[in-house]
């Protein structure tokens, strides 16, 4: 081999390893940035853009996560949907039949909050077909959709089964739920007593109230009253369902906010825990 094929060939061959020395930072780079900076898979709060595309006046939101707030974190994501504001507070509910969620509590609405066209008309009709049904804790005077409550909240999500995305900033028309004086007379102690064994008890030493049939049923016999929420807060929920809480959704900084009695969860909403932890640690739900 003559010199000048050798030198040619030595270059060659420096290249190539600054090449492949280039590529594999690069590949370092981008994976740890992907890792630790992307959280677009978390929940998130939504852009001012976003709101508006879906017929919500972001600064009509009261209670607005920021950050700051206990209940969210600052954390990017490359959704472009997202504000760099995730929600680290989750929280468990029930769906229509009695399924577990969970979902994240955004903010709150009145009337005025949804934006003065056809769009907005079309969000707050879609929020009344998202009903979600709270429990306050009755010992309580001060309750929010997902604070000071007696037990899980029932999210009706019949009306989304054909397409679970239809309502993507998971706008919901609040309803309150309470026992009646007759649910505790003669004429209920029977069916008090059925409810209790099958779902569990509250807080208040009430039987839960874990699915729609449940709801009607003892609506009719006049056992509970559900009424709209109407306070300085809202009238309406944005509390995203998190769809797919497997596969990393629920970080490893997200925790569980329920009702409890002097700091313990209730017997009979103890699978939440289970499932949660479960998501939490292995990204999968647990194998009953």
């Amino acid at each position: 081999m003559n010199r000048k094929n050798s030198r040619s060939m030595w270059a060659t061959l420096f290249v190539f390893i600054i090449l492949l020395f280039a590529g594999s930072a690069f590949g370092q780079v981008t994976s740890y940035y992907s890792f630790a900076e992307d959280t677009a898979i978390n929940p998130h709060d939504f852009t001012d853009k976003y709101y508006a595309m879906n017929g919500v006046f972001a600064r009509a939101i009261f209670g607005r996560r920021n950050g700051s707030d206990a209940l969210s974190v600052f954390s990017n994501s490359s959704n472009p949907i997202h504000t760099n504001v995730r929600v680290v507070a989750t929280i468990p509910g029930y769906n229509e039949n009695g399924d577990i969620v969970y979902w994240y509590p955004l903010g709150e609405l009145q009337a005025s909050g949804f934006t003065r066209d056809k769009v907005g008309v079309q969000a707050r009709d879609l929020a009344s077909h998202f009903p979600i049904y709270v429990f306050p804790d009755t010992s309580v005077v001060d309750f929010r959709t997902f604070a000071n409550t007696r037990q899980a909240s029932l999210l009706d999500t019949t009306w989304s089964q054909a397409d679970r995305s239809m309502n993507p900033l998971g706008l919901r028309e609040i309803f309150v739920v309470n026992y009646t004086e007759k649910a505790f007379g003669k004429d209920g102690f029977e069916m008090m007593e059925y409810f209790a064994k099958k779902n569990g008890m509250s807080i208040n030493n009430t039987p839960i109230i874990r699915t729609m049939e449940d709801l009607s049923f003892l609506m009719k016999y006049e056992m509970i009253e559900a009424y709209a929420l109407k306070y300085n807060g809202g009238t309406y929920a944005i509390d995203p369902e998190i769809m797919d809480p497997s596969n990393g959704a629920i970080a490893s900084d997200a925790y569980l906010w329920m009702a409890t009695v002097d700091g313990k969860w209730l017997a009979g909403e103890d699978m939440f825990v289970r499932q949660f932890n479960c998501l939490k640690k292995t990204g999968n739900w647990c194998k009953e």
